[in-house]
């Protein structure tokens, strides 16, 4: 597991300059890494490749887990503060109330990261670089995957309901706004329901299941949009225990998600899920010790790093398998 983990770090290392051109500058560095709940697969693979890239730039990850509690991580963003980390790299829990907390550490001359999770628009002064998805861009693409699940079943129309992640911070508001863009290109299709649960694999299956009851009466669902793979994964054991069938066409639910991960991949070619997208923690937590070496080798950062987003399908899914396998 080791060694597949190392390939997946070679493999996505983008840095243009050679490892012994940044030692110096980042040996010993210190790094605080504020992030959401530690039980999350896509939270856990982040901060695992994230910890591992740093470690050949000689720096050190702490990583702080929240379980989506704004006011824990602003205690601990103090306290990493007050511990004089180096950098704080944070995936906040609400893009709202990390606000005070990113003034504290300008105001300590500490360099902020801001990772996955996308800043409220008007705080670029208090934080060095964004690295993530476009989110809204993610929700797009996902919503354009919908009306072509909804197009190659024969359906001019369809009723969709949505399991997001938390909507209190950046991510999965984005990708609402994004989807429902989308689907105003055919008007036919609705959005019948929306239910937060915050990322978590089981209330995403007992929401899921209340869902296929509630629309049992009038047909039942034709597309579940499951923010994430392991909630999408989730989503389709209610199915399966309800006896709904899965796929595309008539009678059939079609469920979509849009970050990756080991069960999507498998889903998607077992034809139990239509799509996904390529949000990828590994990516995401290379690029993230990537940027940080950077910034203490005393290069300029782009205010934004956006990763490219890409809707996943049976088509594609040999290419994207390494990346989303965590």
């Amino acid at each position: 597991m080791h060694r597949i983990m190392m390939a997946l770090i070679a493999v996505l290392v983008l840095s243009v300059a050679p490892l012994s051109e940044v030692t110096a500058q980042t040996q010993g560095k210190k790094i605080a890494h504020l992030t959401a709940a530690g039980t999350d697969p896509f939270i856990q693979a982040l901060a695992k490749f994230m910890t591992e890239r740093a470690k050949g730039f000689g720096m050190e990850v702490t990583t702080f887990t929240s379980p989506f509690d704004a006011a824990l991580q602003a205690q601990q963003i103090d306290d990493a503060i007050a511990r004089k980390f180096d950098l704080l790299a944070i995936l906040s829990v609400s893009e709202q109330a990390v606000i005070p907390a990113l003034t504290r550490a300008k105001q300590a001359g500490i360099p902020v990261l801001l990772v996955n999770s996308p800043p409220r628009p008007g705080t670029e002064d208090l934080y060095v670089s964004f690295i993530g998805e476009d989110h809204v861009e993610l929700g797009r693409i996902t919503g354009e995957s919908v009306l072509n699940a909804l197009k190659e079943s024969g359906r001019d129309g369809g009723k969709v309901a949505l399991i997001t992640g938390s909507m209190q911070e950046g991510v999965a508001p984005r990708r609402v706004t994004g989807f429902r863009e989308a689907l105003k290109a055919n008007p036919k299709v609705q959005i019948v329901a929306q239910e937060d649960t915050r990322w978590s694999v089981p209330a995403s299956e007992k929401v899921a299941g209340q869902l296929y009851a509630r629309f049992a009466a009038q047909g039942g669902l034709d597309v579940l949009y499951a923010m994430a793979d392991h909630m999408a994964h989730a989503t389709i054991q209610a199915a399966e225990a309800a006896g709904i069938p899965l796929g595309v066409g008539p009678g059939k639910l079609t469920v979509i998600s849009s970050n990756c991960n080991r069960a999507g991949i498998a889903n998607i070619k077992a034809g139990k899920q239509y799509s996904t997208g390529t949000q990828s923690p590994i990516r995401t937590g290379v690029r993230s010790a990537e940027l940080i070496a950077d910034y203490f080798s005393g290069k300029q950062l782009p205010k934004f790093v956006y990763l490219p987003v890409e809707t996943i399908t049976r088509a594609n899914v040999e290419k994207w398998e390494a990346p989303c396998t965590y």
